[in-house]
């Protein structure tokens, strides 16, 4: 009965051990999803890269086609002048 009652014992002393490394090491596990989830928001894939350039362009072309349209109504406006500057970027900017 003893040696039953030790055997008992141990068993559930290496059970509660084992509970304790998780127990432990939970916040660390949690640390590391933390950090993790922290560099992804971080980092940008290059689709999304390329999606945000996309949206960009269109807006420049949009902002264009009101400038264009503008000037054409009245050559004298700001409008004009903005186009012109516009077009000079262009020029003076290499492509890539």
């Amino acid at each position: 009965m003893k040696r039953l009652l030790t055997l008992a014992t141990l068993s559930g002393a290496s059970l509660s051990v084992s509970g304790c490394t998780s127990v432990i090491t939970a916040p660390f596990r949690a640390a590391g999803t933390i950090l993790e989830t922290a560099v992804d928001a971080t980092t940008q894939t290059q689709q999304e890269a390329d999606e945000d350039r996309g949206k960009r362009l269109r807006k420049a072309e949009k902002n264009e086609v009101e400038l264009r349209q503008k000037c054409d109504n009245d050559p004298d406006s700001r409008a004009c002048d903005d186009l012109r500057d516009l077009d000079r970027e262009r020029t003076l900017t290499p492509r890539r």
